[in-house]
């Protein structure tokens, strides 16, 4: 009896392994996801702003748990998920940070917009500060923004306007593309809506 204990032992081992290699060990393929801006439109870039001023962006802040590489979704109300195969193609906050700029580039009709750390010789007339507190969603439903902003002129120590905008931008499929197009969706609208305050401000600027 002896001699059959350890190649059936063996054979247990071998066929474990076959099982955790040919279930369990084997991942699927990465999926890699980016925000996209506005798409050019010639209406909106005539009625951009009157003034040539410079448009400071930053500093924005991001929540720990967002701002990784990993997709964030929520499936309850303080419950977070975090897919392994489904990844931002480099930093989130970055990533926003552009779209928000290309935005405004677009919205604004100007050039003269920057994100921190801007250049030496760059000096903005006015900046926008952010706090993203929520910027995810639920897969097959909706993108939420929540983010709080204000504007400050150079020289002044008092924002001129603060704000907290919240958003929801609904899914049109039930996939990660469907979701990351409405939070595309959704960093559109708060473009738009900064853009209409710094268009009344520029106006205002003596």
């Amino acid at each position: 009896m002896r001699r059959f204990a350890f190649p059936s032992l063996l054979t247990v081992v071998f066929a474990s392994s076959l099982l955790f290699f040919g279930c369990g060990g084997k991942s699927g393929p990465t999926t890699f996801y980016t925000l996209s801006p506005i798409e050019a439109d010639p209406a909106a870039s005539a009625a951009g702003s009157a003034a040539p001023v410079n448009i400071g962006i930053g500093p924005v802040t991001f929540p720990d748990e967002l701002d990784r590489q990993r997709i964030v979704t929520r499936s309850g109300r303080n419950q977070l998920e975090i897919n392994e195969f489904h990844r931002w193609g480099g930093s989130l906050e970055n990533n926003f940070v552009r779209v928000l700029v290309e935005n405004l580039t677009l919205l604004m009709g100007s050039e003269r917009i920057m994100a921190q750390p801007w250049e030496r010789y760059f000096s903005p007339d006015f900046r926008v500060v952010m706090d993203i507190r929520r910027f995810d969603g639920r897969l097959g439903e909706f993108a939420s923004l929540n983010a709080t902003w204000m504007l400050v002129k150079a020289g002044s120590v008092e924002p001129l306007v603060v704000r907290q905008t919240i958003i929801q931008e609904a899914a049109s499929g039930k996939g990660y593309d469907a979701l990351v197009a409405a939070q595309s969706a959704a960093a559109a609208t708060l473009s738009r809506e900064i853009a209409a305050v710094l268009k009344e401000q520029v106006a205002a600027k003596p």
